[in-house]
């Protein structure tokens, strides 16, 4: 199997999230993931999703863009915004490990972001030259990971 692409663009408000999540869930029962990996999956995707509305857009306009990779052993999704109101000093990995520290069970955030990296094999985080951020997580259909 070759890898195949598929891309969507779908507005920066919450309302679109959930069709995206149908979507991929039914595109990772079709690639045979197991039931609970579906699940981790569509909520991994629904956090990056999530994230790139509520702090990667200026406006509904604007939208987030989706690549989504079938590869023989892998799903991989890269999750695009074009920026938000703010710097993307968050992107820095001081940054990154200030809001982890600061995450609580009380507390508001940074647990998607803990979230992603906990379900996906493979998560990354960069700027990209829109002045947003891509978002790609990996999920690997046997379980096994890449990671070191």
């Amino acid at each position: 199997m070759e890898k195949t692409h598929i891309e969507l663009k779908v507005p920066s408000d919450v309302y679109y999230l959930e069709p995206v999540r149908a979507f991929i869930g039914k595109l990772s029962e079709t690639l045979k993931f197991p039931k609970k990996r579906i699940a981790d999956i569509q909520l991994a995707l629904d956090e990056i999703c999530s994230n790139a509305v509520y702090h990667g857009s200026k406006c509904v306009t604007c939208g987030i863009q989706l690549r989504i990779s079938v590869a023989p052993h892998a799903l991989e999704i890269v999750v695009r915004d074009k920026g938000g109101k703010g710097p993307q000093d968050w992107l820095i990995p001081d940054k990154l490990a200030e809001i982890q520290a600061q995450r609580s069970p009380t507390g508001e955030r940074g647990h998607g972001l803990y979230l992603i990296e906990c379900l996906a094999d493979v998560h990354t985080l960069q700027a990209n030259a829109v002045g947003g951020t891509d978002v790609t997580a990996i999920f690997y259909r046997d379980g096994k990971t890449e990671r070191g």
